[in-house]
């Protein structure tokens, strides 16, 4: 069975992961919301979602939140899900009925989290705001600065009950809504830039941009590069951590930097080392940031292989890692191409003039974002590609979540 899953970042005030927000399909014609809230259905999201630990690749040992519909929380279909890795969206057309109200008691005393999603607020919610964890305002729905005496009216019915602020693409609003007491966030605002400047680079990344230089070249020495790894107690922590790790399914640990660099192969070593190198850019970012770019690469990379482009597989997977490095970095795409050791073509991609890797890009992103009405899913739904999606998704989550798995 085809499965379309997409998570969305939520974050803590200090930009660390909270969870995600799981968006998911049966197929492009099938839209979760939608699906009737039968047993048989019910089965089908259970045996998704469980088998082959379907629900710990996703969620990486965070706690997932899964919009459920009216008929679905009547049917008690939450309760297949393990209650430490759900928490239970409740959706805003849903009224507080008193079967509704009876059947989110039963959800609460079982040990499960509730939270109200695309939040307004009413005095007749007030039982299942009583019920509630958490509390999601899709802030382009009701924007910050309409919500303060909204917040001041609902007083101590918010003691108990976490604030999330939905829908944040600037820094701005992050600051904003951390400023009225917001501790939980989602939206992309990790994604772009905090303030474009021409500022200078800091000396910890001048060193990571060298490191950058070195792996772009069309040579490299694998001695030199073995004794790079040997002379930086954190790259080499990181990597065999990282050889190590599930992702790999090896049935014996590697415990030299040698052996890993042998076992990885000399493209594959070029891309762990630019993946460190890039995450040590600026440690002040979340992890989030460097996570969703790896993911980014990675689908590029599989792209490859079932679509004709100008680009090899190894090239897709650089100009997917370095998307986000303006963000990184804080300063513009422009600048920074001119440090780094990189081919036309690559920079041309990175800086949206070519239109084929634009066109891919555009689809990969709305992929991850759970956009599946993109006009590219209706129009080629059976292409190769669109098909192979769901894989190489998943592929590359479990890549970027067990090279994240240790510090």
């Amino acid at each position: 069975m085809d499965i379309f899953v997409a998570r969305q970042p939520i974050f803590t005030s200090d930009k660390k992961i909270f969870g995600y927000e799981l968006l998911f399909r049966l197929s492009l014609d099938n839209v979760f919301p939608n699906i009737n809230g039968s047993v048989a259905t019910s089965g089908v999201l259970s045996n998704t979602f469980f088998t082959f630990g379907f629900i710990n690749d996703i969620l990486a040992s965070k706690p997932g939140l899964i919009n459920f519909t009216r008929d679905l929380l009547l049917k008690q279909t939450p309760l297949l899900f393990p209650k430490d890795h759900i928490i239970i969206e409740v959706l805003e057309d849903i009224e507080p009925e008193p079967e509704i109200i009876d059947a989110l008691k039963v959800l609460k005393s079982q040990g499960f989290r509730i939270a109200l999603d695309d939040f307004v607020y009413d005095q007749k919610l007030s039982e299942m705001i009583h019920l509630c964890d958490i509390i999601k305002f899709d802030i382009m729905a009701t924007p910050l600065d309409t919500l303060g005496p909204v917040l001041r009216s609902m007083g101590n019915n918010l003691k108990h009950i976490t604030l999330l602020c939905e829908k944040v693409e600037t820094y701005q609003k992050f600051e904003q809504a951390k400023s009225m007491g917001f501790q939980l966030f989602q939206g992309y605002f990790f994604s772009k830039p905090e303030v474009l400047s021409r500022k200078c680079m800091l000396a910890h990344q001048g060193s990571s941009l060298k490191l950058l230089n070195e792996v772009s070249k069309q040579e490299i020495s694998l001695d030199l590069i073995e004794e790079m790894i040997k002379n930086d107690v954190g790259i080499s922590f990181k990597l065999l951590t990282f050889i190590n790790s599930a992702y790999f399914k090896r049935r014996t640990a590697l415990d030299t930097i040698k052996d890993a660099i042998i076992f990885l192969g000399l493209q594959d070593l070029k891309k762990f080392i630019s993946v460190v190198a890039v995450s040590n850019l600026n440690p002040d970012k979340p992890n989030e940031l460097i996570r969703s770019s790896m993911i980014k690469a990675r689908m590029y990379e599989q792209c490859a292989d079932v679509i004709k482009t100008r680009f090899t597989p190894g090239e897709l997977f650089t100009v997917g890692l370095f998307s986000s490095m303006d963000a990184i970095l804080d300063m513009p795409m422009e600048d920074i191409l001119e440090k780094i050791a990189l081919s036309e073509k690559i920079k041309d991609a990175l800086l949206g003039k070519d239109r084929m890797f634009s066109q891919l890009n555009d689809l990969v992103t709305s992929f991850e974002q759970g956009k599946w009405d993109h006009d590219r899913f209706q129009a080629d739904k059976d292409s190769q590609l669109i098909q192979k999606l769901p894989v190489f998704y998943m592929d590359a989550l479990k890549m970027a979540d067990s090279f994240f798995a240790s510090p």
